[in-house]
């Protein structure tokens, strides 16, 4: 088991760039992917998610500075540490029961796949990290060894029933035939904004405004295409930050570029992905005619959306406000605030058809849950931190992460595990 373990945390330690790739070329050799096209997709999806997370991460150094000194200017002081992440994913993967997970959510797939009760391929094993983070809560919680076990197993059966539901979502809102997002911290807040969608169809005047990225460029030309409001949100989020005209013009033209550097880059990634998953569904559906498999792979994807992307950006300043007003929430979000806030606005954004307005205001709802619950969490993520190896900087008692708080599910069971003997 100790072999599989290190097996497991070498392989997530390549990251997405290099664990997807092979991942690709196992999975296309066990279902017979034709070998010019299996070693085209594999080195396609490197390129593609390389190429996504060097336009990220350029950004959030672009402009990380900045938000760190508007976090200065308005004086806002929390007590737990957002060590990003990284951080998180590392000491869930340090866990001990993180390989006997992953083949609890290999076999709660396989069986929900032969009763028909999903027809998701859980095929990003990079995720299956979601699944040991909620059953490591429920360890440090409970101490044993089956409710860990359970509750994973749980989440993983929630999040491919919902990675279902929202396929048709996936397929027409952001374009990816054949594809869904299993990732539990991500399609989990796909029924809330949901709903949060049909509460803004019944609010007078706002339920008749509507402002899409594109719907904005056919009315301003230039000036609403995402370059230039990419340029604008950057510039406004440097003034807040009291930079003088050199670090302006940096985070401006850093926004404008992610902007239009993510879709371009995401649109590398799935040239090389959809082939090899319709390569994969074809295989499936000779053996299994009827049973209509859909590829799951990582909700990261949803960042390269114009409205996402977007309201990410405007989310960013708006979090921090957040932050500082929200009563009881102790979490800075620093680390991952950018990419976190693109996150969670892909299911407000899809749900309200690219709508800025409604995806501003179901995202700043979801962030005040999201920083409470990683607030609720920040004893339970500390301690498995420590045991996962993570030193405390000085004077920090407490940490966590925004993308923890992002896990609901986990949340949940975390919560009603504290009732067990």
């Amino acid at each position: 088991m100790e072999i599989v373990v290190q097996l497991l945390q070498a392989l997530a330690s390549l990251g997405a760039m290099c664990m997807m790739p092979i991942i690709i070329l196992v999975l296309g050799l066990i279902f017979r992917v034709k070998m010019n096209v299996l070693l085209k997709s594999a080195l396609m999806v490197g390129i593609g998610f390389a190429g996504v997370n060097i336009v990220i991460n350029w950004f959030v150094s672009q402009v990380s500075p900045s938000v760190t000194q508007m976090v200065a200017n308005w004086g806002i002081q929390t007590s737990i540490m957002d060590v990003g992440w990284p951080a998180r994913a590392a000491a869930t993967w340090a866990n001990p029961l993180a390989a006997v997970i992953v083949f609890v959510v290999l076999g709660v797939n396989v069986l929900m796949l032969v009763t028909k009760q999903t027809r998701t391929v859980m095929v990003d094993f990079w995720s299956y990290n979601h699944f040991i983070f909620t059953g490591a809560l429920v360890w440090v919680v409970t101490g044993n060894l089956w409710a860990p076990l359970l509750a994973a197993a749980l989440d993983a059966a929630i999040t491919f029933k919902l990675a279902d539901w929202t396929t048709p979502v996936v397929e027409d809102y952001f374009e990816l035939e054949g594809v869904n997002f299993p990732t539990s911290n991500s399609v989990i807040w796909a029924p809330v904004a949901y709903l949060l969608n049909k509460v803004w169809d019944v609010i007078p005047g706002l339920n008749k405004l509507d402002m899409s990225p594109k719907g904005v460029q056919d009315k301003f030309g230039f000036v609403g295409e995402p370059m230039f409001m990419g340029f604008l949100i950057g510039a406004a989020i440097a003034l807040l930050a009291g930079d003088n005209f050199q670090n302006i013009m940096i985070v401006a033209i850093s926004t404008s570029a992610t902007m239009v550097l993510t879709p371009k880059m995401m649109q590398i990634l799935m040239e090389g992905l959809l082939p090899f998953a319709n390569a994969v569904k074809d295989t499936l559906s000779k053996k299994f005619p009827d049973a209509n498999f859909t590829m799951g792979i990582d909700a990261a994807l949803t960042v390269a959306n114009e409205s996402a992307i977007t309201v990410g950006i405007i989310m960013v300043p708006i979090t921090l406000v957040l932050a500082a007003v929200l009563p009881g929430n102790k979490l800075l979000p620093i680390s991952d605030i950018a990419y976190q806030a693109m996150w969670l606005a892909a299911w407000p954004v899809a749900f309200g058809k690219g709508n800025i307005v409604r995806g501003l205001l179901s995202t700043t709802i979801i962030t005040c849950l999201v920083l409470w619950m990683a607030t609720a969490m920040a004893p339970m993520h500390t301690e498995l931190a420590l045991a996962g190896g993570f030193t405390l900087p000085q004077g920090m008692a407490l940490i966590s992460t925004e993308d923890a708080g992002e896990h609901l599910i986990g949340f949940i069971m975390m919560s009603l595990a504290k009732f067990l003997p």
